[in-house]
């Protein structure tokens, strides 16, 4: 959606907001700013107005869009514990280590000790 078309639901939702209860809002932060957005959108559904309630369904849906779900993870199943040995740390989990004693790793130093 255009930033024009966003900002003419803002100020729609603007104008009728403060024709049934008096509320001014800022147009302009109501698009740049979310939590702005969705109290304005909070403050709008709490009047019994039918427009009011339309704009602000619609503002929603233009500027907070749902946040994706995420995909659950599938992981292998664990590798059965008679198929290896107990001595053989090639099937073993922790096998598989990033840690380089060559490369220098980075952490954090803070001033208390």
């Amino acid at each position: 959606m255009l930033d024009s078309e966003k900002f003419a639901i803002a100020a729609h939702l603007h104008v009728v907001l403060r024709r049934v209860n008096g509320r001014v809002t800022d147009v302009e932060w109501m698009i740049h700013s979310s939590e702005y957005a969705r109290e304005v959108i909070r403050v709008a559904r709490t009047e019994d107005h039918p427009e009011l309630l339309r704009l602000a369904d619609k503002l929603e849906a233009a500027l907070l869009p749902p946040a994706p779900v995420p995909k659950p993870e599938r992981r292998a199943p664990p590798p059965e514990a008679s198929s290896r040995e107990a001595s053989d740390f090639g099937a073993s989990r922790f096998a598989s280590s990033d840690f380089d004693p060559v490369v220098p790793r980075q952490r954090y130093v803070g001033t208390l000790r």
